[in-house]
């Protein structure tokens, strides 16, 4: 969009003009983080949360602000020095914002705060705290979703048991299915259900008892339980298999009073993330159609209440679907999806299935539309520029945009960007891939650069255009370094045709493709060919381990949570399903299909220095992966280095912790690459030699 690219260009001017120093890993620190906006019923407010870096004490702290609809200067609202205070929702006559807060005892409460002034007042009191919420259209009744011991039918059991738990000096867990672990944490024989509470507090009522959860967990906190507009049912998703081995859930509606479940999808892989249309005709809804947790893509489908009609609305886009929320007229949804490297905004028509793009630029999230449909507010960022947030104005034509909030100019102003730019190669079998380039700020054609080779997670998943925090291509391209990184083959937001390229050979179509990545920035004259350096995270950082046995031509490899061993990295995992779709069999009726993939098999061949870093609450790529890799090249006599974060999971969240990695990462990458070759032929020696 024109008016939003032209407002990024009066931030990325201001910077300019200012401009003392490239990007330091401090300064990522000191930025906010912006996200969250919720409008005001009657459209003249938006709240949004602003999450900040304590670096002293390691730990991140969210208030709640608010800024008018129209612009102008931004207002906090809660003052907290600690913890977290935000999923803000306004009540429906916008005389209450109701949050989460931490503030008692570190759980996640509700509390109620009046717009006008006056303190806010707890809602609930659950003994395990609230994972997530949801309020009635006529504001008298709020769901809760807490994970309980299935055994109680009250909260008052649940703190007794928790307590037992606590007290008892055997610290010991049985265990007797999967999953029982989830992303970071235990599952203990916790059950994730639904509690109706009053909206001004009162006794939680378990509506969906039992030993299953209702709703569902995702990974990425997606909202699974959605009321009726007329406030009387709600709909929420359910597991009907096991969770961990097949992802087969389904949605359920009942109504709010009590009575009898009643499933509205029998699809048997995953339905999810309900919403029900303003006029109560339809619910949206999300959904994959390959059973077993194979990789899929995510559809959008309508549920017709009247006629039982499931219609699929967004199969044509050959994309998946990120988040939706309905025009007030019920006539169509904005929408938000992955495409080609970018994640736009768009308006989708469910009469015509026409997809109108609103807006293209970077990475657009967190929609919200005003009750008179007549403008909508949302995030937007890029390579170059943190989140911040916009409005939208609908019924002008397209390209309004206009910032809201320019909360991080301050901060930015001193610092310099690289020029983020898109470029394409042709990579496995001869087919393009787009592939994104940072180069270092004060970039000089005439000069030479190292290169960075950056592979991202999933592996069905993708480089966006984003202002990434814990892989951030700016704070490499402020090193010095040329960055580049391709969407392989594997990576969404491309087609499912070319995601399934992946299938059976992780280790063959997409390392094709990032050494011809490597190929095609070695012809650009400002590359120094022998200065060429690769990093990645979980299948970055099997495609890291897998480089190590498979190639020579760099001077070192970062490895973050890769995997070593697939049979053992994969069961050992908190998600066990879908292996036989994802490598065409299971050890134990083709082994060779995972030996054959993995990259412990070619550890012979073993010989550039490498920086291993694993957290010790990774439950994705369990520690055991990096710690083998590690002892295998200390084994073989190759220089390597292993950082272990004994408070971190799958990622590097910790303000002090996140500086930490990034000083090693990039001071690991200077000590091999930095050298001319005669240097790093001498350093490479003495390493070899003193192990």
């Amino acid at each position: 969009m024109k008016t939003l690219i032209c407002s990024f260009a009066l931030l990325s001017f201001a910077v300019t003009a200012w401009a003392a120093h490239p990007f330091h890993v401090e300064d990522m620190q000191r930025l906010s983080r912006v996200g969250e906006p919720r409008l005001s019923p009657d459209g003249k407010w938006v709240a949004f949360t602003v999450t900040r870096s304590d670096v002293e004490k390691n730990r991140s702290v969210t208030n709640i602000w608010r800024i008018s609809a129209a612009g102008g200067d931004p207002q906090q609202i809660t003052f907290g020095e600690q913890g977290f205070n935000g999923e803000v929702r306004w009540s429906p006559d916008g005389r209450y914002l109701y949050f989460v807060s931490t503030r008692v005892d570190n759980k996640r409460q509700i509390f109620r705060l009046p717009v006008n002034g006056g303190e806010a007042k707890p809602v609930t009191s659950v003994p395990t705290g609230v994972d997530a919420y949801v309020l009635s259209p006529d504001g008298k009744t709020i769901a809760i979703t807490a994970s309980v011991f299935p055994s109680c039918t009250d909260m008052a059991c649940n703190e007794k048991m928790a307590k037992e738990r606590a007290d008892n000096p055997v610290k010991a867990r049985v265990i007797t299915e999967v999953p029982f672990r989830r992303w970071d944490t235990w599952v203990d024989g916790m059950r994730n259900h639904i509690f109706l509470v009053p909206a001004d507090g009162g006794a939680a009522k378990d509506v969906t008892p039992g030993d299953v959860d209702s709703p569902i967990w995702t990974e990425n906190g997606t909202q699974e339980v959605s009321f009726s507009p007329d406030s009387r049912e709600i709909c929420f998703s359910r597991y009907v298999e096991n969770e961990a081995l097949t992802g087969n859930s389904d949605l359920f509606v009942m109504p709010i009073s009590g009575g009898a479940l009643k499933a509205i999808t029998t699809n048997k892989a995953t339905d999810s993330t309900p919403l029900y249309s303003p006029d109560g005709r339809y619910i949206a809804y999300s959904a994959t159609l390959r059973p077993m947790q194979e990789t899929d893509l995510t559809r959008l489908f309508l549920y017709d209440r009247t006629s039982g009609e499931h219609k699929n609305v967004f199969e044509a886009t050959d994309r998946s679907i990120d988040s939706y929320v309905w025009a007030p007229d019920s006539k169509s949804l904005y929408v938000t999806f992955e495409d080609r490297g970018h994640e736009p905004l768009a308006r989708l028509d469910i009469d015509t299935l026409k997809v109108t793009p609103l807006d293209a630029a970077g990475t657009s999230a967190a929609v919200d539309v005003s009750r008179d449909g007549t403008f909508l507010v949302f995030s937007n960022t890029d390579f170059s520029h943190p989140a911040e947030l916009f409005r939208l104005n609908l019924a002008a034509a397209a390209g309004s945009a206009t910032p809201l909030t320019r909360i991080n100019a301050e901060a930015l102003q001193d610092i310099e960007f690289g020029e983020a730019s898109s470029f394409t190669f042709r990579g496995w079998n001869g087919e393009d891939i787009q592939a994104w380039r940072v180069t270092p700020p004060g970039f000089d054609a005439s000069k030479k650069y190292p290169l960075l080779l950056l592979m991202h997670g999933g592996p069905e998943n993708s480089w966006t255009n984003l202002f990434h925090y814990r892989w951030n291509a700016q704070l490499f391209a402020a090193a010095g370094y040329v960055v580049i990184m391709p969407n392989f083959h594997g990576s969404s937001g491309f087609g499912l045709k070319f995601m399934d390229a992946i299938k059976g050979q992780w280790g063959g179509a997409p390392y094709e493709d990032q050494m011809k990545a490597v190929d095609a920035a070695l012809t650009w004259p400002y590359i120094d060919p022998t200065r060429v350096a690769a990093a990645g995270a979980s299948y970055g950082g099997y495609m890291a381990n897998w480089m190590e046995g498979h190639t020579d031509r760099f001077r070192t490899i970062v490895s973050h949570d890769g995997l070593y061993d697939l049979v053992s990295s994969l069961y050992s995992s908190d998600l066990a399903g879908g292996i036989q779709q994802e490598f065409k069999g299971t050890p134990w009726e083709n082994s060779q299909a995972l030996i054959s993939q993995a990259p412990s098999t070619f550890a012979n061949n073993f010989n550039t220095p490498m920086l291993i870093v694993h957290g010790e609450h990774d439950y994705r790529v369990d520690p055991s992966q990096g710690l083998a890799m590690f002892q295998v090249l200390q084994a073989k006599h190759v220089p390597s280095k292993l950082l272990v974060f004994e408070d971190e999971n799958h990622w590097v969240l910790k303000p002090a912790n996140s500086i930490f990695w990034y000083h090693n990462v990039l001071d690991w990458l200077d000590e091999w690459v930095k050298p001319d070759h005669a240097g790093y032929e001498k350093h490479l020696q003495a390493s070899s030699l003193n192990r």
